[in-house]
C-alpha cells in the first residue's frame, strides 16, 4: 500500500516536471519513448550522477559542501543579505520615506479589489475568444488607413494640378486683357488738335 501511493507520487511529480519542460507540446511527439535517435533522459541523468560519484568519490571536501548547499542557497539570497545589512531602525525609516508610495499602492490595491467583479465577468473572461476579430479588424483599420493615405496623396495631386491650370489660365486672361486694352485705346478716335 505504501509503495503503491509513492509510486503514485513519483508519477505525479514526474507528470508537473513533464508538465514545466513540454507546457502544451505534445511530448511523446517531442521525446518518443521508443525513439532509437538517443539515449534517453533517465539514461543520461544516471551516466551524469555515475560520473559524479566516480568524480567525487574518495574526496572528503566535496561530501561536506554538498551537505552544505542548502547554507550558500540561502547566502545567495537577497533577503538574507537584506537582514544582515539593514537594521530595524533602517528598515522603519526605508517605509516610512516610502509611505506615499505605499499609501499609493495601497489604494490601488483596493480599488482592484473592489472592481474584481469586473474582472471576473463574462465580457473579459470572453476577450481571449475575441482576439481574432480584434486581429481582423486592426487588419482592416490597417487597410482602410493605407487607401484613405492613397486618397489623400490623390487629392493633393489634383489639388496641385488644379491650381496649376488656374493659375495659367489667370496669366492667359491678364496677357487678353493687357491686348484688349491695348487694342482699345488703338481703335479709339483721337482727337485732333484744331
Amino acid at each position: 500500500m505504501a509503495a503503491t501511493c509513492q509510486i503514485d507520487v513519483l508519477e505525479k511529480r514526474i507528470e508537473s516536471l513533464e508538465a514545466l519542460v513540454f507546457g502544451n507540446a505534445d511530448k511523446d511527439a517531442l521525446y518518443p519513448k521508443d525513439s532509437s535517435l538517443g539515449p534517453q533522459c533517465i539514461d543520461n541523468l544516471s551516466n551524469i550522477q555515475s560520473k559524479v560519484f566516480a568524480a567525487t568519490a574518495g574526496r572528503k571536501k566535496i561530501p561536506k559542501a554538498y551537505e552544505r548547499l542548502s547554507d550558500l542557497r540561502s547566502y545567495l539570497d537577497p533577503s538574507y543579505t537584506e537582514e544582515l545589512t539593514t537594521s530595524d531602525d533602517t528598515k522603519a525609516e526605508i517605509i516610512l520615506a516610502e509611505a506615499d508610495f505605499l499609501r499609493e499602492q495601497a489604494a490601488r490595491l483596493e480599488k482592484m479589489q473592489s472592481m474584481e467583479e469586473l474582472f471576473d465577468s463574462e465580457h473579459i473572461k470572453a476577450a481571449p475568444k475575441l482576439a481574432g476579430k480584434l486581429h481582423e479588424l486592426s487588419q482592416l483599420q490597417i487597410k482602410q488607413q493605407d487607401q484613405a493615405s492613397q486618397f489623400n496623396d490623390e487629392a493633393r495631386s489634383c489639388l496641385e494640378a488644379y491650381n496649376s491650370i488656374v493659375t495659367l489660365l489667370s496669366k492667359q486672361f491678364i496677357q487678353w486683357d493687357e491686348i484688349l486694352t491695348k487694342a482699345e485705346i488703338a481703335a479709339k478716335p483721337r482727337k485732333s488738335m484744331d
